[in-house]
């Protein structure tokens, strides 16, 4: 059985305000997760000599101690105190900005083209060429259906043709 009370001397915060930060660290980006398990850690280390017999419950404790220390820092400038100091805000605010990229950066992963796309890239050469010898998008479309066997609407070829033809014309700096 497991020894509760080694896990409430270390956390030291109630039952309901541990499960809000765990829904809280649940929510975080995964860049963010993996710093609170390294802080958690690093925290091991501290307190796994103080209660040898009880790694587990150190453990569990740690993490959500960890979780607790992020959090608390994360917020740390919206609480009304009267002991901010500029570095404290600049830390905090870094701490933020980190964190908000990292979120931006795992919304933006570049995700796996559509089959319907790859088709259209794989022939894109060829639907160049058809509209350079007058095709409208339906022509185009419907040769590909009766001669490629491919079915693409006529407004998603003009769709990826917009596109491709805003990256082909958008300036480019030259090397000075």
């Amino acid at each position: 059985m497991y020894d509760i009370s080694v896990t409430q001397s270390i956390i030291v915060a109630s039952e309901t305000r541990v499960q809000r930060l765990l829904r809280w660290y649940a929510q975080q980006p995964v860049e963010l997760r993996i710093e609170a398990h390294k802080l958690a850690a690093d925290l091991f280390f501290q307190y796994r000599d103080k209660y040898p017999e009880a790694k587990n419950e150190v453990r569990y404790a740690t993490f959500v101690l960890a979780v607790l220390k992020m959090y608390d820092s994360a917020h740390a400038v919206s609480h009304k105190d009267s002991d901010h100091d500029i570095d404290k805000i600049r830390k905090t605010t870094e701490l933020l900005a980190d964190r908000f990229l990292a979120e931006k950066r795992a919304k933006t992963r570049r995700k796996k083209l559509s089959k319907k796309k790859n088709q259209v890239m794989d022939m894109w050469a060829e639907i160049q060429f058809l509209r350079s010898k007058g095709f409208s998008w339906r022509n185009v479309s419907e040769f590909l259906a009766k001669k490629r066997r491919v079915k693409i609407h006529w407004t998603y070829l003009q769709k990826i043709g917009s596109r491709l033809d805003k990256q082909s014309s958008a300036p480019t700096e030259e090397k000075k």
